[in-house]
């Protein structure tokens, strides 16, 4: 062999190997960046996990066991039992009136025809029904 072949040998052994060295050290640096990634991910996860605690104060909350649900709906109970208060009142009154009721609300006004309304102590009524209702409507909600 001469010196000349064994020359050429060498640098194709040595193209190799640079190209070789230069694959396993992109190899190296995409598995480093995945290595990363990894364990930031893994860092937030553990940071955005639930613990026992979260998840028990959850499921207290949904059993009702918060004082401030209770507290809620004792308040609600008695603004209802007041607006049931108030509605029995009025009703009590528009039935205790009957037929004089009408002429008071009415003002004594006379119909454009000449005779005096009629059916304006009704719909009053009905009104006042249909408020009282809506409000205990509300309140029950």
């Amino acid at each position: 062999m001469s010196l000349d072949g064994l020359r050429a040998w060498i640098g194709v052994v040595e193209r190799k190997l640079t190209m070789r060295t230069r694959v396993f050290l992109v190899l190296v640096a995409i598995a480093v960046g995945g290595a990363a990634v990894g364990i930031y991910l893994a860092v937030e996860a553990q940071n955005d996990a639930v613990t026992k605690d979260d998840l028990q104060s959850v499921r207290d909350e949904l059993a009702g066991g918060t004082p401030q649900a209770a507290t809620d709906v004792s308040q609600l109970e008695a603004e209802l039992a007041t607006l049931r208060g108030e509605v029995t009142t009025l009703r009590s009154e528009t039935q205790g009136d009957g037929g004089s009721g009408e002429e008071a609300r009415s003002g004594g006004e006379s119909a454009p025809g000449g005779g005096s309304q009629s059916g304006g102590g009704a719909q009053d009524r009905q009104e006042l029904k249909e408020a009282g209702e809506e409000a205990i409507e509300k309140s029950t909600k």
